[in-house]
């Protein structure tokens, strides 16, 4: 009896196979184009994204509808919000060679300032776009000296590779809008 449940335990496990996951990852931008020489240092705040895009599966959203399809085998390598921060961070550098930008990772941690972003879209429409419409604050002293909106969107095909390109290169957008502020501050 106890092979019986046995082999079928197995027959059921061997079912059950499943295609595996693909995992993405936004990158950073390799352009060089410089925006300042300041030698500062910026500290990346948690980016909150919606809770319904912070999640380990990509999340795409139906042509002309609210419908938003979760794909269960398209995941992301980590932390939506996380990667933005890091992603952010990156790209800033590249605007401002001399400056330290890092994700603020301890509470402790001092920088000449600090950048909030809060994500309400950032939206997969395969064969259509993606869009990404936040706003970012940026503190010095813990006091608000500037508030900034970026809106931004590329078209996009059906390759998933294709479509995590272009919202890296949304972020970069984004990066280059803050770079340019704390040039002028």
């Amino acid at each position: 009896m106890k092979k019986i449940v046995f082999l079928f335990v197995l027959l059921l496990a061997g079912c059950g196979i499943s295609k595996p996951s693909t995992f993405y990852h936004l990158q950073a931008a390799s352009q060089d184009v410089v925006i300042s020489q300041k030698n500062i240092t910026v500290g990346i705040d948690e980016v909150i994204v919606p809770k319904y895009a912070d999640r380990p599966q990509m999340v795409m959203q139906e042509a002309d509808s609210s419908e938003l399809k979760i794909s269960e085998f398209n995941r992301w390598a980590e932390p939506l919000s996380y990667a933005i921060s890091r992603i952010l961070a990156d790209d800033m550098s590249l605007y401002m060679p001399k400056a330290t930008i890092k994700p603020k990772t301890y509470i402790s941690e001092n920088f000449d300032y600090t950048i909030s972003v809060e994500i309400s879209k950032f939206d997969i429409t395969l064969n259509q776009q993606v869009a990404l419409d936040s706003w970012w604050t940026i503190f010095k002293n813990g006091n608000i000296i500037y508030q900034g909106r970026s809106r931004f969107s590329e078209p996009v095909d059906d390759n998933l590779n294709n479509v995590v390109k272009a919202q890296s290169q949304l972020i970069n957008q984004m990066a280059e809008q803050i770079a340019l502020k704390l040039t002028k501050l």
